[in-house]
């Protein structure tokens, strides 16, 4: 009898390996032949689970995307107010080596989005629900009587502006970004 395939399980060991790939030497730096090794598998055993190389590049964008929605999350719980926004931005922020290795990705994935229409869509859609959730956030502390009245948007844009800076000066110098720094300056947009 055939052995089943799982293809879930093999999309994602596929993904595993562009991560590992593009973490050691960028988006340039990945190609298929690589990339089948790296995973397991034959070159043409990819085709099987991805149309090519955009796909999957999307695909590793989408999954750093939603595993830092899934920590956002279970940091959150039912947390409130300030509290709540600070975590978020705390699971935004290149804090642990975890999130570190996942804004290597994203900003080498970012290159892409510059002329891939889908990756740009995607990053905007995550940006955007984002900045959103730290909007509904602020104000609930405003409501909370936890922050001081002010313009909710120009105080989002700083926050989400200052988040993606923390990123792109991680990936590209990691001892200017020590986790007491990134924290100092989150504290002094948001009041701890």
């Amino acid at each position: 009898m055939p052995r089943l395939v799982d293809h879930d399980e093999r999309r994602r060991a596929i993904i595993d390996a562009a991560w590992r790939l593009i973490a050691a030497r960028g988006i340039d730096g990945i190609n298929m032949r690589d990339l089948a090794s790296e995973a397991g598998y034959t070159n043409g055993a990819l085709s099987h689970y991805f149309a090519g190389k955009d796909e999957i590049l999307r695909s590793a964008f989408e999954h750093v995307i939603t595993e830092t929605n899934r920590r956002v999350d279970a940091s959150i719980g039912r947390s409130r107010g300030r509290v709540a926004l600070r975590k978020l931005c705390f699971e935004l922020m290149p804090l642990t080596d975890e999130a570190r290795l996942e804004a290597r990705i994203a900003v080498s994935l970012w290159q892409r989005a510059l002329t891939d229409p889908v990756m740009e869509s995607v990053n905007n859609a995550a940006v955007g629900a984002w900045k959103s959730r730290m909007n509904d956030l602020w104000a609930e502390a405003i409501a909370m009587q936890q922050l001081p009245p002010r313009d909710l948007d120009v105080g989002v844009e700083l926050l989400m502006t200052t988040i993606v800076g923390l990123q792109v000066t991680a990936v590209l110098d990691a001892a200017s970004t020590q986790r007491q720094a990134q924290i100092a300056l989150i504290d002094t947009i948001i009041g701890a």
